[in-house]
């Protein structure tokens, strides 16, 4: 059995809201939470914020979950969500977050239409919002990405931190994530991943 949200005027489908990879998503998983827990598990954390928990974000085996019944958005159907933590010391570190889709990847790029998006690998991934911002910015400063900086396949520039939006072909499963990358120090954590920096003080 498939599950729609429902949509009104001032509260856009989650999947939306997570295609903008900004923070206000973990506070449209707490406004979705009742019809969340219909496939998944919840977390609510700083009153008004949730997320999705996976068993671990930095093991490849365990940073990801099934929900118990798919969520349709259109013609896609919402499986799962993933969450990955990587430190590579020097090369930065690296967050992914977003669903597992299945459906064909340009069934999900098609259907994402009001994305402008970016072909970096036929039929294998896709971008979109690219933003960058250096070290020196204010903290809420994020700057358009002209560059093509993809996942972990290329490193950031010194003192920069990337973030975007993937829609990448994997071995197993299409993923729908959000990225941010390079240089994440515990204020900008808390600020765009406040589920993680929620788990660090607990």
């Amino acid at each position: 059995m498939f599950y729609s949200f429902a949509i009104s005027a001032d509260k856009k489908p989650l999947i939306e809201e997570l295609t903008s990879c900004n923070p206000d998503f973990f506070n449209y998983v707490y406004e979705y939470r009742e019809e969340l827990k219909n496939h998944t598990n919840i977390k609510t954390f700083n009153q008004d914020q949730a997320y999705i928990p996976v068993e671990s974000r930095t093991d490849t085996n365990k940073n990801f979950i099934y929900f118990k019944t798919p969520i349709q958005y259109k013609n896609l159907k919402l499986i799962g969500y993933y969450d990955s933590a990587m430190d590579l010391k020097k090369m930065g570190k690296y967050y992914f977050w977003g669903f597992i889709i299945d459906n064909d990847i340009n069934e999900i790029h098609d259907s994402l239409d009001f994305l402008e998006w970016k072909n970096m690998e036929d039929n294998l991934l896709y971008i979109a919002n690219p933003k960058i911002r250096n070290i020196n910015d204010d903290i809420l400063v994020w700057h358009r990405n002209t560059g093509t900086v993809v996942g972990v396949k290329t490193i950031p520039a010194p003192n920069t931190t990337e973030k975007l939006l993937l829609l990448e072909k994997g071995d197993n499963m299409q993923l729908l994530i959000c990225s941010i990358q390079g240089i994440v120090t515990n204020s900008l954590l808390q600020q765009e991943r406040p589920d993680i920096y929620a788990d660090k003080v607990k």
